[in-house]
């Protein structure tokens, strides 16, 4: 008991830093995991959830506390220096969560938040990228020398991405998903945590990677149970493929946007 004591106060002394001496960062953090557990018990009770500006400003304030923090000019590169955060990642990370939210809010028009997240995303990379290297894969002439595990990870979570994309733009649906676009929130505003955690030693770098899956691996859980299919995950696949020889994401999505409206048309 006393050693578990211990380690509780070495873990907050850890995570209680000058930066955020109000806790308004932590306060927010919190609230959001409150949320997340909220509105998933609401969906898988009663099949609904309670999704508006007020249950969702946690999560867009969140990333504007996180601006005070002091993080990387650029991503390290370095392999073993890969899981500590940088301005490039930071802004992605409030971007595409960003679009998340404005999804919600505003489903209607969730193919415009999709479209303007992808230029956003640009501009952050732009400015505050490094030529030849990705948020996800790292340095691109490593990735496919990094072991087949590691490798499979990494395929993984950009496959992922591509999910994401198709559940804002509600490809394959009627329309975008609220609980599918909300879902998709969550491994996004807890993989920035996941990596503060790690640079303190609260976990192991392998331990995070598990835990960021099961998140991922939720969202397509939650396709299935709306959907009874699972015909993101190919699609998803092909898109990356894609990618990964050089097409433009804005011409892939652009062809994958007509394709599916032009296979609604039919149906209806």
């Amino acid at each position: 008991m006393i050693n578990i004591i211990m380690n509780l106060n070495i873990i907050k002394d850890k995570l209680i830093t000058h930066e955020d001496n109000f806790h308004l960062h932590k306060t927010l953090g919190i609230l959001c995991l409150l949320n997340f557990g909220y509105q998933f018990y609401l969906y898988f009770m009663y099949n609904k959830t309670l999704l508006n500006i007020f249950t969702l400003l946690p999560h867009i304030l969140l990333h504007i506390s996180s601006l005070r923090f002091k993080v990387l000019e650029k991503h390290p590169g370095d392999l073993h220096m890969s899981m500590i955060s940088w301005k490039e990642l930071r802004l992605h990370s409030l971007i595409f969560a960003y679009r998340a939210c404005l999804c919600i809010l505003f489903i209607d028009y969730a193919y415009i938040f999709t479209i303007l997240t992808m230029v956003c995303a640009d501009i952050a990379t732009y400015y505050y990228g490094t030529l030849g290297v990705s948020n996800v894969r790292g340095r691109h002439e490593k990735f496919g020398n990094s072991g087949f595990i590691k490798e499979l990870s990494t395929i993984f979570f950009s496959t992922s991405q591509m999910s994401a994309t198709i559940i804002t733009f509600g490809l394959i649906q009627n329309k975008p998903s609220e609980i599918l676009i909300f879902s998709t929130l969550m491994p996004t505003q807890t993989y920035m945590f996941g990596l503060n955690i790690i640079q303190k030693n609260i976990i192991s770098k392998k331990t995070w990677k598990i835990i960021y899956s099961l998140g991922l691996l939720f969202t397509y859980f939650i396709w299935y149970k709306e959907y009874n299919n699972l015909y993101i995950v190919s699609l998803s696949i092909f898109i990356y493929l894609l990618r990964c020889i050089g097409i433009s994401k804005y011409i892939i999505w652009y062809y994958v946007l007509f394709c599916n409206n032009l296979l609604y048309i039919k149906l209806s």
